[in-house]
């Protein structure tokens, strides 16, 4: 595992969605003093229960982002993730069993949190059919573009398995 210190300033968080990308991002923003992006949040349109914005704009926006010198970024999309991985100095792969993070998603839409990291302002809608079929059944067949992405990066990269391994990773960073 390395140290808090190690991951440096451009600090790169993919995973499946519910694995605690988001809240994990934010906790290393407020130990790092980095700020945050979520990238669904530069993905959609604020008020409008997750509409998608065009490629072009969330990839515009992305790139102005890992132009800085400091940044973390916490979120997939494949359209720039080979990008921002190219320009991490870590990369953090939550990639945990989907069922585990089928649950986390049923249970957040169920407790919804208006103040969740991560969480569309505006959006009242939590539960989405087509995520959960993403999580269950596409997330699966990226796995192995993520790995061949990341093997390509030169940053070295954690790959936490399990929410165990998670809070582990969690209190070995005193986050």
């Amino acid at each position: 595992m390395l140290a808090i210190e190690e991951l440096g300033n451009r600090i790169c968080i993919i995973g499946c969605s519910s694995s605690g990308k988001s809240t994990l991002g934010t906790q290393l923003s407020r130990k790092l003093n980095i700020a945050i992006t979520h990238l669904d949040l530069l993905a959609h349109h604020h008020d409008s229960q997750w509409k998608r914005k065009p490629d072009s704009e969330l990839i515009d926006a992305h790139n102005k982002i890992i132009q800085q010198k400091n940044w973390i970024i916490e979120g997939n999309y494949s359209i720039c993730m080979q990008h921002r991985i190219e320009n991490a100095t870590a990369v953090i792969w939550l990639d945990f069993h989907v069922l585990t993070s089928a649950a986390r998603y049923l249970k957040r839409c169920m407790f919804a949190n208006e103040h969740r990291p991560g969480n569309l302002p505006g959006s009242e809608k939590q539960f989405a059919f087509w995520l959960l079929k993403h999580i269950l059944f596409t997330y699966p067949q990226k796995r192995p573009s993520y790995q061949t992405i990341i093997d390509s990066a030169q940053a070295p990269a954690i790959r936490i398995t399990s929410m165990k391994a998670l809070q582990q990773a969690k209190r070995y960073w005193q986050l």
